[in-house]
């Protein structure tokens, strides 16, 4: 009988909470709330309820394209022009993202995907550049700042909000994919370059990598590898298409409390060997690729800049198409033919508009 009662007890429990969740954290005890709080998803729920009151509140300020920036104050990680008490991180004049606009050459009216924008920075170069730019944010928070930033700077581009490991392209095609900072965020950073790679010829990558030379990892990282962020006891071994590829599994731990946190969806990712990564590249056919902004010794941990492109040498060296790089190159031996024609895309072709693989 006692456990029937019980049942009763918490079906009528549930039912209350289902009709009237207000009443329900209203009358309930602390130790209800507690155990039910621990069994079920309701937390989602509650910081929605919280989210949209306050969203039904009014201001009484003086109108102004500022006054949304604070809604978002201590959250802020971008310094946004002419906005006071925003954040520290100079997006707006990002030697990464001006290294790729110069390596890309012309992108006026070109397509760009950018993932993770965080809050438009880089969105704003691009698009400075010419670029008709989609940024997907998968971060609520940083969905909303990208809008304010939007309003304040008269931005074109189009923000969506949503997990872009989720999204489906079908056929459209983008100049380029901009993925910076967002790799190492990834729970399965190869379902996602495999994926972007079928929609673009170029993807520029900014990430943070794995490399067992721990000695010239910096002090900071060093001292969070001691503690365990990083799960090198199971490295994790993935075989794509024939070769291998390694990943580590990177705990955010407290970084998880920040407000303005904006890590993966996951409390966790997965770190790419850096070699992995640039073999894993070639595979998905960009055989391409140019490295920058190497550091080893990044606070955070290894990081590099990457732009991969993908490359047809049979094209670029035919003699109808480029008879003068074929009269250059032509006669070299395959895998210094191969280098040195890559070489040249990559210094004079793609600034002169000649192509690395046959158009569609």
């Amino acid at each position: 009988m006692k456990t029937i009662s019980a049942i009763k007890k918490i079906i009528s429990i549930i039912n209350l909470l289902i009709s009237n969740p207000s009443r329900f954290w209203a009358k309930s005890s602390a130790a209800t709330k507690k155990v039910l709080w621990k069994c079920f998803p309701f937390s989602d729920y509650s910081q929605k309820q919280r989210f949209q009151k306050y969203l039904a509140n009014y201001i009484i300020t003086q109108p102004d394209d500022k006054n949304p920036f604070s809604l978002f104050e201590g959250c802020w990680s971008s310094q946004i022009p002419n906005v006071k008490n925003t954040g520290s991180f100079d997006g707006f004049n990002d030697h990464r993202v001006e290294w790729l606009i110069e390596e890309l050459g012309e992108l006026t009216e070109k397509s760009v995907l950018e993932l993770g924008p965080l809050e438009g920075a880089h969105t704003f170069m691009l698009e400075g550049a010419g670029a008709s730019v989609t940024a997907i944010e998968g971060n609520y928070g940083a969905f909303l700042r990208c809008l304010t930033v939007k309003n304040f700077l008269g931005l074109k581009a189009k923000f969506l909000l949503g997990d872009f490991s989720k999204i489906e392209l079908g056929s459209k095609y983008f100049k380029a994919v901009v993925a910076c900072g967002v790799l190492y965020h990834m729970a399965d950073p190869v379902a996602l370059l495999e994926k972007i790679a079928k929609n673009t010829d170029n993807i520029f990558i900014w990430t943070h990598y794995f490399n067992e030379d721990f000695k010239k990892w910096s002090p900071e990282a060093r001292r969070e590898l001691n503690e365990g962020r990083w799960d090198t006891a199971n490295i994790q071994n993935t075989n794509f298409k024939g070769i291998q590829v390694r990943t580590v599994r990177q705990n955010y731990g407290k970084a998880l409390g920040w407000r303005g946190f904006c890590g993966g969806t996951e409390s966790y990712s997965y770190w790419i060997y850096r070699q992995d990564l640039l073999s894993l590249l070639n595979k998905l056919g960009f055989s391409s690729i140019q490295i920058n902004f190497d550091k080893v010794d990044h606070p955070n941990g290894p990081c590099f800049a990457l732009i991969a492109s993908k490359f047809d040498l049979s094209y670029y060296l035919d003699p109808d198409i480029n008879p003068d790089l074929n009269m250059e190159f032509g006669g070299l031996p395959h895998e210094e033919k191969r280098l040195a024609a890559i070489e040249h895309f990559n210094v004079y072709g793609r600034k002169e508009g000649r192509l690395a693989i046959r158009p569609n």
